[in-house]
């Protein structure tokens, strides 16, 4: 496991379709399995800090929409796809070893 990639949760509890709320070095990420790919995203929206694990995954547009005012972001990028979110949330880079989901630093 590469050094700046910490151990989040588990394959078996993630599985396709699903998403969920991990804590990472003090930060609360959604973690989203979309097509077999894990994608790790800030769980708070950066329009009104909503619980994105609390809305909607939008498989087929591999986004999630938040749960207070419908806004969407892209679970490859962290941008803003509809509603009153201008600004995009955090990405962070995904390794799966085995059953391990491990996030790694932002933006790589």
């Amino acid at each position: 496991m590469p050094s700046q990639f910490v151990k989040a949760d588990k394959t078996s509890k993630i599985p396709d379709g699903t998403m969920a709320c991990v804590t990472v070095g003090g930060e609360e990420v959604l973690i989203a399995c979309v097509g077999g790919q894990y994608y790790a995203i800030q769980n708070d929206c950066s329009h009104q800090g909503g619980p994105l694990d609390q809305g909607e995954l939008l498989s087929d547009r591999c986004a999630v929409m938040c749960p207070l005012h419908d806004a969407c972001f892209d679970l490859r990028t962290g941008a803003p796809s509809a509603g009153p979110a201008k600004k995009a949330v955090k990405v962070y880079a995904v390794l799966v070893e085995g059953d391990d989901i491990l996030v790694g630093p932002v933006g790589s």
